[in-house]
């Protein structure tokens, strides 16, 4: 009986840490992306650079500007991270 309720809490403290971590992982995720402003450069996470020129929270929507002139529209799922503030 002892060995059984000692497993039982070992398997449930693990599935609560690996809960929790990933939890902590998303949250931190959405901050980055709350944080993003127009003009930041961005990576996406298929590898593109690019800056923001445009932002729709609402939708989840961005564009991106990849190159002079030339734009991509994306899911702001996608961008992986800011890879310098406005103006760099």
């Amino acid at each position: 009986m002892d060995s059984t309720l000692v497993l039982i809490v070992l398997i449930v403290g693990m599935l609560g840490f690996m809960f929790w971590s990933q939890w902590r992982a998303r949250r931190r995720y959405q901050e980055r992306l709350d944080q993003l402003q127009v003009g930041d450069e961005v990576m996406t996470i298929g590898g593109i650079y690019g800056r923001l020129t445009s932002l729709d929270r609402d939708a989840g929507l961005a564009l991106l500007e990849i190159a002079p002139g030339v734009e991509i529209r994306l899911n702001m799922g996608a961008i992986s991270r800011r890879v310098g503030p406005a103006g760099d």
